[in-house]
């Protein structure tokens, strides 16, 4: 038998060997729960990323299709021999069918920007403030019961002095007072999102005046065959947005092949001569800027590109820019399922024979 004390003296050891057994077990689990945390962290970080590579890359695929759509349109405009028309009875205004690919589907459309106000026409080549776009722009204000003094401090953005266009104006004063300080443009917009930074703006007027305005060089002609009615009304004083949409859907199926045809319309003809020669001024058949609108969902993930793109040929079609709608914007993007003009059986063997054709475009060189 072991004396009292050694007995003691082995019975403390052994506790504290199984103490500091029982520890080394606690700190490695705790290592190890660390470790699966960080790995399983690394996995879902690199499956997003992943994730939004693939959808990144299937947005531009929409978009190289929609180029390839509207170059095929030139090629046929230029054989049919009645010249370039666009309007919304062809192949590229349709409804796209959702394309399966795996995991999820992608949805694009095409809408043509030369159907949407300017808003760089807002200001003449010399600075100053044009009194016929801003008449416009002033009755689509009205028409969407938005405050008339968003107009003048539009038109301070864009101009390019400090002076304010009277008391509801805003230079760059006014806006270093704000939190965070920042200047005035005083020049030409780059993209319709500079609205949010006007003076006057909330999200609420942003979010009805948004589809109706797009941002193309100044002087950009207007197509009468698919300008947005509201645009219209507010271009020709006494039409309502029913009425233009009824003179726009006169033109089937083909769309106006001349703007006379169009003002020939006799809720347009009957405007005095002066007013009909301010709006042949301005309108066309034809566009060369479009936006392409790719919306991508993949287990989950959801990505939307806006794209611009000027067609200059059949064989020349640029990227004019890009911009990937944030999650929390998502709801003020085009839906992308209230398209008017589905698609008909018979124009998908055309966009099949589109989709399998070489892309003939020219892209920036790098991706913003």
């Amino acid at each position: 038998m072991f004396p009292r004390t050694g007995w003691r003296q082995t019975f403390r050891q052994r506790g504290v060997a199984l103490i500091t057994v029982m520890m080394v077990v606690a700190v490695a689990t705790a290592v190890s729960t660390l470790m699966m945390v960080r790995e399983q962290r690394a996995i879902a970080r690199t499956s997003s990323m992943l994730h939004g590579s693939q959808t990144e890359q299937y947005n531009y695929a929409a978009e190289d299709f929609a180029m390839e759509l509207l170059a095929e349109d030139a090629r046929n405009d230029a054989s049919s021999g009645h010249g370039a028309v666009d309007s919304l009875f062809e192949l590229w205004a349709t409804q796209w069918p959702p394309f399966p690919v795996n995991g999820g589907t992608v949805r694009a459309r095409i809408t043509d920007e030369q159907g949407l106000f300017n808003l760089n026409d807002l200001i003449t080549d010399n600075g100053q403030p044009d009194p016929n776009f801003s008449a416009v722009f002033q009755n689509m204000l009205q028409s969407l019961q938005l405050p008339p003094g968003l107009l003048p401090a539009i038109i301070d953005w864009l101009d390019p002095d400090n002076d304010p266009q009277g008391p509801l104006g805003a230079e760059s004063d006014w806006y270093l007072h704000q939190n965070p300080p920042y200047r005035a443009a005083n020049t030409y917009m780059a993209s319709v999102s500079e609205l949010r930074m006007i003076r006057g703006m909330t999200p609420q007027y942003y979010a009805r005046l948004s589809p109706l305005v797009t941002v193309l060089p100044r002087g950009t002609l207007i197509n009468v065959n698919t300008v947005d009615p509201r645009v219209l009304a507010a271009m020709i004083p006494g039409l309502s947005p029913e009425q233009a949409a009824s003179i726009q859907a006169a033109g089937a199926p083909t769309g106006y092949q001349r703007v006379d045809a169009f003002l020939s319309q006799p809720s347009i003809a009957a405007l005095p001569q002066a007013q009909l020669d301010q709006l042949a001024a301005v309108l066309t058949i034809n566009s060369s800027y479009f936006r392409v609108v790719s919306q991508v969902d993949i287990d989950q993930h959801r990505t939307v590109l806006r794209s611009v793109i000027k067609r200059i040929s059949a064989s020349n079609l640029q990227v004019v820019s890009r911009e990937r709608i944030l999650p929390m914007l998502q709801s003020t993007a085009e839906p992308l399922t209230t398209q008017p003009n589905p698609i008909s059986a018979e124009n998908m063997q055309s966009m099949e024979n589109a989709f399998n054709a070489p892309v003939s475009s020219t892209k920036p060189a790098q991706q913003p």
